[in-house]
């Protein structure tokens, strides 16, 4: 009878991992048609359609949300509430004062009080809408990331991957579902997912912080709105495939500089890692041994499960838009209204000249002011009367630079993974450096 009882979980189990996985891959990486002619994934569909409904209240609603959030930070530390102060644990006075500044720009801005170069579509106004983006991007998908990461397809595709994951780049082989979540969804799914995984002592502290500062890139559809702002929609196609071998060629060298080389090899319990020489000593068929871990992943999941996923991605989402109107707002007013990014820019012209780039002072301005805002350097060299490959090279790039603070980077910062704000500028810099030549090598090849 108990031979019968295991056969029959063995194949819910299997069942289990078949449809959720199947599910998964569909509403991440399926296209499918939509009603107004276009190809999209499900995510993103979901997500517009949700936008649509919403429409002018989801500022309202994300008024609603940082004002929440920050009457409950007030709460954690005026009352004695152990529900709050377990919510607020890791927010100190300064993330507080974050959450109060968001509240105030969004007041703000979603009243329209302020004067003309506040509220400008450019600054508050984009400002607010990022902000609602990622709300309602970061909650949607984290319903239906639970289908990649607990139904099997991380634990498949990482056993695969790991021959090559681990030599390389020195993470385990799931990782390769991180970055291709990034590229369907968003920077801040890749970071949730990465936290997620990372919590449940699946990455160490340095595997978590190399994936989130190399493989959270910005979506394709991102790709497309930035090709769309600079004018060269006929090349996205190449922006696409030169970001995505350059990011691959970026983080070969990332894992192995400082800061991402000196993050600790432990684990989120504080257990150390096992060596390498473990996992290469591994035998037997690698798609038999995938197969077992993805069942043996899923058996465990179910509806409260899926239940789990969505709160934390909701709770992860309102902070992330809290720290999105907080710091956009000032650096996009700063990008637009001071000539600090132009000037920081000049110390680049030197190489940018070396690459035989056109365009150089046009370029050079838009390389640094990306860590504020991945649109910026699109939108700056859009106005600039710059020449299509120029524009092709400031925009690939902005999307090989991975960090910025109105998605990316608060959400690394928000997360549990070790890395604070000298880490990220630090990686954004190196990042950049190690890029540029990559990207002019593209560039001449294609123009």
């Amino acid at each position: 009878m108990s031979q019968q009882n295991a056969m029959a979980t063995s194949s819910g189990t299997r069942l289990k991992t078949v449809i959720g996985s199947l599910l998964g891959v569909f509403v991440f990486f399926v296209p499918v048609p939509t009603p107004a002619g276009k190809t999209q994934i499900p995510l993103v569909i979901a997500i517009d359609y949700v936008k649509d409904v919403l429409g002018t209240s989801l500022e309202y609603l994300t008024l609603a949300v940082v004002v929440l959030l920050c009457i409950t930070w007030l709460g954690s530390r005026l009352t004695t509430s152990a529900r709050l102060k377990h919510f607020h644990r890791r927010d100190s006075a300064v993330t507080g004062t974050f959450f109060i500044l968001a509240v105030v720009f969004a007041f703000l801005l979603v009243f329209r009080i302020g004067p003309g170069w506040f509220l400008d579509e450019d600054v508050g106004a984009l400002a607010l809408s990022l902000g609602g983006n990622v709300l309602l991007t970061v909650s949607i998908a984290g319903f239906f990331v639970v289908f990649l990461t607990e139904f099997c397809l991380a634990e498949f595709v990482g056993t695969l991957m790991e021959p090559l994951m681990r030599p390389v780049y020195r993470v385990p082989g799931r990782a390769a579902v991180d970055a291709v979540a990034s590229f369907v969804a968003s920077p801040a799914v890749g970071v949730y997912i990465t936290s997620q995984i990372y919590r449940e002592g699946n990455y160490t502290a340095r595997e978590a912080a190399f994936i989130v500062s190399n493989f959270s890139v910005v979506s394709i559809g991102f790709f497309a709105l930035l090709a769309s702002i600079g004018g060269i929609l006929p090349y996205l196609p190449y922006m696409l495939l030169t970001s995505f071998i350059v990011t691959f060629i970026v983080a070969i060298a990332m894992c192995r500089l400082p800061p991402l080389s000196r993050k600790k090899d432990v684990f989120f319990d504080g257990s150390a890692a096992q060596t390498s020489g473990e996992d290469s000593r591994r035998t037997g068929n690698i798609v038999a041994r995938a197969w077992h871990a993805a069942t043996e992943r899923a058996a465990s999941a179910g509806p409260d499960t899926v239940a789990r996923s969505l709160w934390e991605a909701v709770t992860f989402a309102f902070k992330i838009v809290a720290y999105v109107l907080a710091i956009a707002t000032p650096a996009l007013i700063i990008a637009h209204y001071t000539p600090l990014f132009e000037y920081l820019g000049v110390v680049f012209e030197p190489l940018l000249h070396a690459m035989g780039l056109p365009d150089v002072e046009q370029i050079a301005p838009t390389i640094l002011v990306g860590i504020a805002e991945v649109a910026l350097p699109a939108i700056i060299i859009s106005g600039a009367e710059a020449s299509a490959a120029a524009v092709f090279f400031v925009c690939t790039l902005s999307t090989i630079q991975i960090i910025f603070f109105t998605e990316s980077a608060n959400a690394m910062l928000e997360s549990e993974i070790p890395l604070n704000a000298w880490d990220l500028v630090l990686i954004f810099l190196i990042r950049t450096l190690i890029a540029i030549p990559f990207v002019a090598l593209a560039t001449h090849s294609i123009f």
